[in-house]
């Protein structure tokens, strides 16, 4: 990852010299680097390693194999845990603001596409970081809930804000930009070799049409009693997935990243 911002750091100075006429790839190129350096800081990458990689990349050099990193100052452990449940509490208001939004008011079909590919991105965002940060069964406990009661509190806390709160919501859910750069996210964790060929089941959250299921079943069964997960299981078995995941064996199949990569990626089709 260290390499990745030393080159993309290179690629923003020679950009720089360039002509104006190249002023929106320069634009773009800075948007990767900064989005690479979020994943870094998310994975654990130490400070003093981002800032040099990006000083290195300044001087007009590309990584190499040989370079050297100065001693790595760690972070905290708990730091980055309570950063990646941030994002697991974005992975559940993206599956929770569908059905109140198509409740509360039109939603186009581009919007809709758009929220979809959101939460498969954010999906494979928490789950990509979860595997390289090993986190435990331990520190995922009570993550992935699919109880009624828990979705129900997320789903109230949505429909009781304003009608312009939910608005900047749902264009923040479901814009462009956003999409853009999970999917930039994602690819640059699949060029550093980061996938889910070997993840354990606790570090994955339940799949992108189970969270929508639980989210559309709560909202739309007003008599559901909190705590009561019949519903839920219901709902769930009714989709004909049978794991806990809905990824059977015969769904993984082959999603390189852009470019060349070590290692093949193997990672659920939803």
């Amino acid at each position: 990852m260290a390499a990745l911002i030393h080159n993309v750091s290179v690629d923003l100075r020679q950009l720089a010299l360039q002509p104006h006429s190249r002023v929106q790839t320069f634009r773009d190129l800075s948007v990767v680097g900064r989005v690479v350096h979020e994943q870094a800081v998310a994975i654990g990458v130490p400070a003093n390693w981002i800032a040099h990689a990006k000083k290195a990349g300044q001087q007009g050099r590309r990584a190499t194999d040989a370079a050297s990193l100065p001693p790595c100052r760690p972070v905290a452990r708990s730091l980055l845990l309570a950063q990646l449940y941030h994002q697991v509490d974005t992975l559940s208001t993206l599956a929770a603001g569908g059905p109140i939004r198509r409740d509360h008011a039109t939603v186009t079909l581009e919007a809709a596409d758009k929220l979809t590919e959101h939460l498969r991105l954010q999906w494979l965002r928490v789950a990509m970081v979860a595997t390289a940060l090993d986190v435990t069964e331990a520190e995922t406990s009570g993550w992935w809930s699919l109880e009624a009661a828990d979705w129900r509190a997320r789903l109230d806390q949505i429909s009781q804000q304003s009608a312009p709160d939910q608005g900047r919501q749902w264009r923040d859910l479901t814009h462009v930009g956003r999409v853009r750069e999970g999917r930039i996210r994602v690819a640059a964790m699949r060029m550093v070799g980061i996938d889910l060929a070997d993840s354990s089941p606790h570090q994955l959250p339940p799949a992108p049409h189970l969270l929508e299921t639980v989210a559309e079943t709560t909202w739309h069964t007003a008599s559901l009693e909190p705590g009561s997960g019949a519903g839920i299981g219901a709902a769930i078995a009714a989709t004909g997935v049978e794991d806990g995941y809905g990824i059977a064996d015969s769904d993984l199949f082959d999603l390189p990243p852009p470019g060349d990569v070590p290692h093949p990626q193997l990672e659920p089709d939803f």
